[in-house]
């Protein structure tokens, strides 16, 4: 492939145009076909050469027809940094570094704060273009200042309204119109006194002031219960604060809570960094929907739900980076499903009151090591006309990290992992190919530790899905690299050439990575999969 970009993504501003760089100017006029939104396309009309194309709805839709264009004069036009809460994040997901060329303008985070004077580093962003209001409660600090940018008109008065329901009616809000264009405008009031009709492009600065009643959520773990919609199934705040060190969470790591009942382990996993991932695994439905409420009401609407029990409901989920068993884990084959699913370098966590689950973790301890804790704690209560403390049930905790080589798994250590390369249809599914992987893993007796597909499937959601479930890597074989090992590859398909110009895909993708094919190709339903592994 060349190395010449042929996309251009450039960031255009309200001042259209005439705010454009010399360069950015001259790529969109050579551009055979620019793609965006009816308002940027409006704002570029006149400088256009080529053909215009509006995105759809869903914009997604319309990536097919970009990506066709492949190799030719194409630009897009995106507001302002295109990289910021924009569509270059999603480009860049589809079309190699070496293919584009971004030329951002000012975002609208950085003209708001030329425009009230604030340092950017100094304020936190957060975008309510199809994302839930609620991620903004975390954030609601005294005294901090927020940028947001608004879906539409309606958002900041949904946004005012949601202040004064968590009480911080007094915050001062500053409604920031069109920016950087000539119907730019401003309006500033408090939260409770919000009475504006903006214009639909507009976004939000906010200056954080608690009222009396406000409910600021605490940076620390261990929040109270009483923020917990519960029927008394939650892990007390002492108790969770403890568990949240020892799941000692990172940025963008995956937590499982088995038995999450309340969900409050989960939230508040999901609180430390926004960046992070939690998978709730409840059967009972009226607990997991009570779960659901509290990670909305929480300010983290992405934790994920499964009403299933373990071990059975773990199956198909992305390997984690951390397991709490907080219920159900002296049922068979919990434990041992977590830990076997469990990423190297991962923790485990389980709590225990009754003494058959305690049974379950010291034979967890004698098997695997790790650190055994009893947690009491002991609360001020009423005694008649008296006080006195009264306890808590007493907590076992098992706390393990699964080690990179276990001495139990020496020999599987001992091979090599194989890479899996992958031919698929458009539609397939992620099921669909990590059924096939695995049955591949089944036939060969080797552990995948990576996928490789072609470049021109990047478009494929199906495949990034699937390497997230399977916890590898994906890479992508270059036109290049395929076509070097065609030679290599012992069952080649007419099938194939005709559709992609390649006899055999999933072979050349496993050998464009591997050194020697240790399973040829075989065949699934929209994928093809081959083994390779390194000589």
């Amino acid at each position: 492939m060349s190395s010449t970009p042929w996309l251009s993504i450039i960031g255009l501003g309200e001042d259209g145009v005439e705010g454009l760089s010399p360069a950015a100017r001259a790529l969109l006029e050579g551009a055979e076909a620019v793609f965006g939104g009816a308002r940027h396309l409006a704002l570029a009309a006149g400088h256009l050469s080529g053909s215009a194309h509006p995105w759809p709805s869903p914009m997604l839709a319309g990536l097919p027809a970009l990506l066709a264009r492949r190799g030719r004069p194409t630009a897009v036009l995106a507001s302002g940094d295109p990289f910021c809460f924009g569509i270059g994040a999603t480009l860049a997901r589809h079309v190699g570094p070496g293919e584009f060329l971004c030329l951002p303008a000012p975002s609208a985070f950085a003209l708001a704060c030329a425009r009230l004077g604030w340092a950017m580093q100094d304020c936190a962003t957060i975008s309510f273009c199809g994302r839930p209001l609620e991620r903004l409660l975390p954030l609601l600090q005294p005294g901090a200042r927020l940028l947001a940018l608004s879906a539409d008109a309606a958002t900041p008065a949904q946004v005012a309204a949601l202040l004064c329901r968590h009480g911080f009616g007094p915050t001062r809000m500053v409604v920031l119109e069109a920016l950087g264009g000539p119907r730019e405008r401003r309006h500033e009031t408090k939260a409770e006194a919000f009475a504006h009709a903006p214009d639909p492009l507009n976004m939000l600065a906010l200056e954080v002031v608690a009222g009396p009643a406000a409910r600021v959520l605490p940076l620390a773990p261990g929040l109270p219960e009483a923020f917990f919609e519960q029927e008394g199934q939650i892990t007390k705040r002492e108790v969770r604060a403890v568990t949240l060190a020892m799941l000692a969470p990172r940025q963008g790591e995956l937590l499982w809570d088995i038995g999450c009942g309340s969900g409050s382990v989960a939230i508040e996993w999901l609180l430390r960094h926004p960046a992070n991932r939690a998978i709730g695994l409840e059967p009972r439905p009226e607990r997991a929907a009570g779960a659901a409420r509290n990670a909305l009401a929480l300010g983290v609407p992405g934790l994920r739900l499964v009403r299933a029990a373990a071990p059975e409901g773990l199956a198909g989920l992305p390997a984690p980076d951390a397991v709490f068993v907080g219920g159900g884990g002296g049922q068979p084959g919990v434990l041992e499903a977590a830990w076997q699913a469990l990423r190297p370098g991962g923790r485990l966590v389980a709590n225990a009151v009754t003494i058959e689950t305690e049974a379950v973790l010291y034979a967890a301890h004698a098997r695997w090591g790790g650190a055994l804790t009893r947690l009491g704690v002991e609360r001020l209560d009423r005694v008649g006309t008296m006080h006195g403390f009264r306890p808590a049930m007493t907590v076992t905790q098992y706390v393990a990290e699964k080690p990179w080589a276990e001495a139990g798994a020496a020999a599987a250590m001992a091979s090599p992992l194989a890479v899996a390369g992958l031919g698929a249809r458009p539609g397939v599914s992620a099921a669909a190919i990590v059924a096939l992987v695995r049955e591949a893993e089944r036939r060969s007796g080797l552990a995948v530790g990576a996928l490789a597909a072609p470049w021109f499937r990047r478009e494929v959601p199906a495949l990034a899905e699937a390497a997230a479930t399977l916890g590898v890597p994906l890479h992508w074989v270059e036109e290049e690299a395929l076509k070097a090992v065609q030679p290599r590859c012992p069952t080649p398909s007419e099938a194939a050439r005709r559709a992609t110009g390649y006899a055999a895909i999933a072979e050349g993708c496993a050998l464009a990575l591997g050194g020697r094919l240790a399973l040829p190709r075989i065949t699934g339903e929209g994928v093809t999969c081959a083994l390779s592994l390194e000589e």
